[in-house]
């Protein structure tokens, strides 16, 4: 049963244009950044999250709650790419929490990830509690990272040697972004394609950072520099300006987007950030797990990480999903899924063989048995299904079964996205 608003309140799905402002004020003043009269940022934010997907909770006063689902391509292992419901703009106002607004409008982008075919919803979340009892699971997992450059360097075997990346800025900085990410996200399981206009924000104003940090892609900082090696990698990065009591420079370098189509591209811009003068440190806020730098640096302890997640996911579309990516060994596996809300519950049959598996929906025995949130969890082979198991989230006839889907599961590369939307 879907839940229900209370007495006293309205939803509207669509929101007017002239209370677009309004309705992202309410959303990103739950998270103390507010845009207000900053038409360029108002501007940017209507080209990613239109209007028209967006969802409001109003009362008498305004605007009280607010959530949207967007349109995007969701990139499984090996490459395919399913529909996707990026479910964003999750708020409630303080003083109303605990009302079950969020639930009405999460109920809705679920129905409505439904009706428009989608395989699944996705998001990232601001409370791990909340998020489980709407049938999300942690998915992809990446490194925030600090790393300390007056104790450790690059080996000198590191990959891009003689490569030097060239100053781009503007339309220019946003086109190569554009065309490097796609590269990029076609072989990283757990990347979400962006609409174009998302780099726009690279053709924006150079000196502001807020956007930046709205976006969780950077913390605050100097004017932003872009440097690209052909259409093959670009990094954005900003400088905090610091000093010594001894007035030695100490600056802090925040890397904005580290795009690189392989690795020695990658290797050419880990070069170039170690090469830049006058920085004690390079902070990095989104890694993935697997990255090679660690084992790039001379003295990886100088490299500070903590592991945080990332994109949670929301299945719809079972079968599609499990049929829609590649599988690392052969076997065959059923699986039995609850979904308080119905729309992965059943028992399917999971059968891959030469890379390729296919799903039905099938009333066997089964081997696995979990909550749609856990099934999120482990599907793109991020999360492990054996310790879930060990936790009691995932139920096993046999251990070797939890043993032969992660053995199955575990993509080349580890799940990463890149931005949040």
């Amino acid at each position: 049963m879907s839940p229900t608003l209370p007495a006293g309140f309205g939803m509207v799905e669509g929101v007017p244009e002239e209370r677009y402002q309004e309705w992202l004020d309410c959303w990103l003043g739950a998270f103390g950044s507010p845009p207000g009269a900053d038409e360029a940022m108002v501007g940017f934010y209507r080209r990613t999250h239109p209007p028209e997907r967006a969802i409001a909770i109003y009362d008498d006063g305004g605007y009280v709650a607010t959530n949207t689902s967007l349109h995007r391509d969701f990139v499984l292992p090996g490459g395919a790419t399913v529909p996707m419901a990026a479910c964003t703009g999750g708020s409630c106002h303080p003083t109303l929490t605990r009302r079950g607004l969020m639930s009405v409008t999460l109920d809705r982008l679920h129905r409505r990830a439904a009706e428009e075919g989608k395989a699944l919803c996705a998001g990232g979340v601001s409370e791990w509690p909340i998020y489980r009892r709407f049938g999300y699971g942690p998915a992809t997992w990446y490194d925030s990272v600090e790393i300390d450059v007056r104790r450790t360097r690059l080996r000198d075997d590191v990959p891009g040697e003689g490569v030097r990346p060239r100053r781009v800025e503007g339309a220019e900085a946003r086109e190569v972004a554009r065309r490097v990410y796609t590269r990029q996200a076609a072989t990283t399981p757990g990347e979400v394609v962006p609409p174009d206009c998302f780099w726009d924000r690279l053709a924006m104003d150079p000196g502001s950072p807020e956007l930046e940090m709205m976006l969780a892609l950077s913390g605050p900082g100097g004017p932003r520099h872009c440097a690209a090696i052909g259409d093959r990698g670009l990094v954005s990065y900003r400088i905090m300006p610091d000093w010594t009591d001894e007035q030695a420079p100490n600056n802090v370098l925040q890397v904005i987007d580290f795009l690189a189509a392989d690795d020695e591209t990658a290797g050419a811009l880990w070069r170039h950030l170690f090469s830049i003068d006058m920085i004690g440190e390079i902070h990095v806020w989104r890694l993935p797990v697997d990255d090679p730098l660690r084992w790039w640096a001379v003295d990886a302890r100088w490299i500070r990480t903590r592991p945080k997640d990332g994109m949670w996911l929301r299945l719809i579309d079972v079968p599609r999903l499990l049929s829609a990516r590649t599988w690392s060994a052969d076997g065959a596996l059923t699986l039995r899924v609850h979904d308080d809300q119905g729309y992965a519950e059943g028992t399917y049959r999971l059968e891959a063989g030469a890379g390729t598996g296919s799903c039905a929906r099938d009333t066997a025995t089964p081997d696995l048995e979990m909550d749609v949130s856990a099934l999120g969890a482990i599907l793109l082979g991020g999360t492990s299904a054996a310790g879930m198991a060990r936790s009691g989230r995932i139920q096993a006839k046999d251990p070797r079964h939890v043993r032969l889907w992660d053995t199955m599961a575990t993509p080349e590369r580890a799940p990463f996205i890149s931005y949040w939307f």
